[in-house]
């Protein structure tokens, strides 16, 4: 056997690179594997590792704290890096700071703002442009995630900047804990469009962010399941759903509107793209207690429709609802790293290459669709093969790999039915008491799922 080559061992490492027993390279002011992978530094921040008890609370949504919102019984909580830094203290009255602030303002306003548009309509456009910022200023947790988030998207255009890490980590912490504040205190006709806009921030961010972890497979960071991207999601429809009588009216409705108005076959009398992913079925659920069964049925059904309604016309709007749309129950599903609900939400990973133009989107597909076929077993595996060569598909165009309708004409089935945005949609079942997956209504199938 070969001697142990020598190596210089490191007494004087960050504390965090001892906790996580790897060998520090002692760069000041933030050591490389702090650099690598986008958390704070003890050299830099000697308070990185004393998380105040405010953080803590958020890293474990599986248990939520009791609370007398009026959002309950939905969570609006999304989940978040366990390992998310505590705010660091950006003083007011800092030049220096008040220069950051004013940077950030100003990426988010020309850049950031332009691409969180669901769909290409230039009232979302500008609403995410002006109406939000004009928000913003009488409420800090959506001004925090506004710095949050374009501290994140200026990390994407320069990675180089050791700045931008901790940056986004502060206002981000900032922006959940007043956010949670405000929300327990009740939605409001004040503070009901403010806290629309900061929850929807809040979910972008739980996507792009994930561009910064390592690749699946790391002998580091293995891959997790990307559930806080479907919570955080699942948070903004519930904040839609309990501020909507004020939201019908605000100067951010275009947002909302930029989403399409459903339209889903639950139960086509023709093969559907995606039918693969729901043979077997039947056969799975037969141990099932009766009452399950048939929700399991319906987040698996629901789920699966709404993806071959995506796919008929692969537009921003339509793939980038899937998070918010699924039931609760297809999102526990996702927690329990059930093979089915993994392959569907593979298949809708797959289905972001269309639209990665987006920054908060880029990468995105390869690098889920990867991460969860390490998760399947050879049955699956095989199920999910079209989202595995779209994912890994490099080139222009796309129609024979997406199934001949990339950029092209929408199929059969895939309309709107009448409707003509979401927003009409929310207006139609909340009059019938709330809304269920599935409405039947004028032939088709309609529903955003809340159970």
């Amino acid at each position: 056997m070969p001697p142990r080559r020598s190596h210089k061992k490191s007494r004087a490492g960050c504390q965090r690179c001892k906790l996580r027993k790897v060998k520090c390279d002692e760069a000041h002011p933030i050591c490389g594997n702090c650099t690598k992978h986008g958390v704070t530094c003890d050299f830099d921040d000697p308070t990185a590792l004393t998380p105040p008890s405010s953080l803590i609370r958020y890293t474990t949504p599986s248990t939520p704290k009791p609370s007398s919102s009026p959002l309950t019984p939905f969570s609006p909580f999304p989940s978040i890096p366990a390992s998310l830094p505590p705010p660091t203290t950006l003083s007011p009255y800092s030049p220096t700071s008040r220069a950051t602030e004013l940077r950030l303002l100003h990426t988010y306003t020309t850049l950031t703002a332009p691409t969180l548009a669901w769909g290409d309509t230039p009232p979302a456009a500008l609403a995410w442009q002006l109406a939000v910022p004009n928000l913003a200023f009488s409420t800090p947790c959506l001004m925090d995630a506004i710095l949050a988030v374009a501290a994140l998207h200026l990390r994407a255009l320069t990675p180089s900047d050791p700045s931008l890490p901790r940056l986004f980590h502060t206002y981000m912490a900032s922006a959940l804990s007043s956010y949670t504040a405000t929300l327990h205190s009740g939605v409001t006709a004040e503070n009901g469009p403010a806290l629309f806009a900061t929850a929807a921030l809040i979910a972008f961010q739980a996507s792009a962010s994930r561009r910064f972890l390592n690749e699946p497979g790391s002998e580091h960071e293995p891959y997790s399941l990307p559930t806080q991207w479907f919570h955080a999601f699942q948070g903004v429809k519930t904040v839609v759903i309990a501020a909507w009588p004020f939201l019908r009216s605000s100067d951010i409705r275009p947002i909302i509107s930029a989403q399409p108005a459903l339209a889903l076959d639950l139960h086509p009398s023709r093969p559907a793209f995606f039918d693969d992913l729901l043979v077997g079925l039947d056969e799975q659920l037969e141990g099932v207690v009766e009452g399950e069964r048939e929700e399991m049925r319906r987040a698996y059904e629901h789920s699966v429709a709404y993806l071959n309604w995506a796919h008929a016309r692969p537009e921003k709007a339509r793939i980038v609802g899937f998070p918010a749309t699924v039931s609760r129950r297809f999102i526990e599903l996702v927690d329990r790293a059930d093979s089915r609900a993994l392959a569907v939400i593979a298949s809708f990973f797959a289905m972001t290459r269309a639209v990665d133009g987006a920054w908060w989107l880029s990468g995105v597909a390869k690098k889920e669709v990867r991460g969860i076929l390490g998760l399947l077993g050879e049955e699956w595996r095989e199920r999910i093969g079209w989202a595995v060569r779209v994912a890994e598909w490099e080139g222009e165009g796309g129609g024979d790999i997406w199934g001949g309708v990339w950029g092209g004409e929408e199929g059969e089935g895939g309309g709107s039915g009448g409707w003509g945005d979401v927003s009409e949609h929310i207006e139609f079942v909340l009059t019938r008491g709330g809304m269920v997956e599935g409405e039947a209504y004028g032939g088709a199938e309609y529903g955003v799922a809340l159970d």
